[in-house]
């Protein structure tokens, strides 16, 4: 008798949790992007939402930066990225800003020789308008170091030392578009990386003007989207470096 109490206990407490999930489960999204462009090159993107309540949500994001030169020492000491933040509904859903914070990992802010735990954070705001004809975003993040790196003095002399100066970063862009169909979109892109460092001049890294095209699959939670251009940022007659590129691709879950 005792062990049928202690049976029937459980199952009512398994078929609890799995109503609870199941529950959870609608309430939440999960995405992944895969992103390539000719400036950061290939970095992976996962960002999440739990619904609070009908117009907002709890939301999460991670970046696993490649580059090779925002890191190095054991395993390439990569750049790190990962935030929280909330997602406001507005205009009946049509309008959603995501104010986020997130915290940096590794050594391309603290700018030493080796990759640091906490070694920046970035304020970022979000804006997405989503309407039956128009789509657009609206992103601009401040990248603010936190910690100094640490440097070999030189080849001959190990000495630790601290970096002459810090790396901050402004990037920001916007786009807009209009959906042909559900699963066909085109659009125009500005985009703009700009380098504050904590000693010496501000200069611009890039400025992306150009068109996109779109493909989604909305009933799949999936889009394809590429972006090309020029680079508008006035360079010397000897950098090559005029044009751009980016393809981002989305898998919802």
């Amino acid at each position: 008798m005792k062990m049928r109490k202690i049976t029937f206990s459980l199952l009512a407490v398994l078929c609890a949790c799995s109503f609870a999930f199941g529950q959870e489960e609608k309430k939440a999204t999960f995405s992944v992007t895969m992103n390539q462009d000719s400036f950061f090159g290939f970095y992976p993107a996962i960002s999440g939402a739990y619904q609070m309540s009908d117009k907002v949500e709890w939301t999460f994001y991670g970046i696993f930066w490649t580059t090779p030169s925002f890191g190095t020492g054991g395993g390439g000491g990569l750049w790190t990225e990962f935030g929280t933040g909330v997602n406001l509904s507005l205009a009946e859903g049509k309008l959603k800003l995501n104010p986020q914070v997130g915290i940096l990992n590794g050594r391309l802010l603290s700018n030493g020789d080796f990759p640091m735990f906490l070694e920046g954070v970035v304020p970022s705001l979000t804006a997405n308008l989503s309407t039956d004809r128009l789509e657009g975003q609206l992103y601009a993040g401040y990248y603010a170091a936190l910690r100094t790196g640490q440097r070999r003095r030189s080849d001959a002399d190990p000495t630790l030392v601290d970096a002459p100066s810090r790396n901050n970063f402004l990037h920001w862009w916007i786009n807009a578009g209009y959906k042909v169909t559900p699963a066909f979109s085109f659009g125009g892109h500005f985009e703009h990386l700009r380098s504050n460092p904590s000693e010496g001049e501000s200069s611009n890294l890039y400025q992306w003007v150009g068109p996109y095209v779109q493909a989604s699959i909305p009933s799949k939670g999936i889009t394809v989207r590429f972006t090309g251009g020029a680079d508008i940022t006035d360079r010397p007659a000897t950098d090559g470096t005029s044009s751009f590129y980016k393809l981002s691709a989305t898998f919802g879950f």
